[in-house]
């Protein structure tokens, strides 16, 4: 089955800091999911343009919706699925941590 979602990066090479590595619109359609990983050495932090969901933060899930941000510390991991009717939409930012 093909992949239900898109990436739009919305920034890419010198126009991004160094220390973000990526900055996209995430559209994921109903059903479908971006599955659990984890960040080593950076974090991500989702904006949630429209649609709802369910978010995975470690062994916590719990709903978000327009306008609610999520953010994953280094060494911890995520996952995110759409959980309407409607695409769910939301910004992606992943940022090298600092050391």
């Amino acid at each position: 089955m093909a992949d239900r979602h898109t990436t739009e990066k919305l920034l890419e090479g010198e126009r991004l800091s160094g220390k973000v590595t990526l900055f996209a619109k995430v559209t994921i359609l109903p059903g479908d999911e971006l599955p659990y990983h984890e960040h080593h050495g950076e974090t991500e932090a989702y904006h949630i343009l429209s649609g709802a969901g369910m978010y995975q933060d470690n062994d916590k899930t719990y709903p978000v919706q327009a306008g609610m941000t999520t953010f994953c510390e280094d060494g911890s991991g995520h996952a995110v699925s759409c959980a309407g009717e409607e695409p769910l939409v939301f910004l992606a930012m992943i940022q090298k941590k600092v050391e």
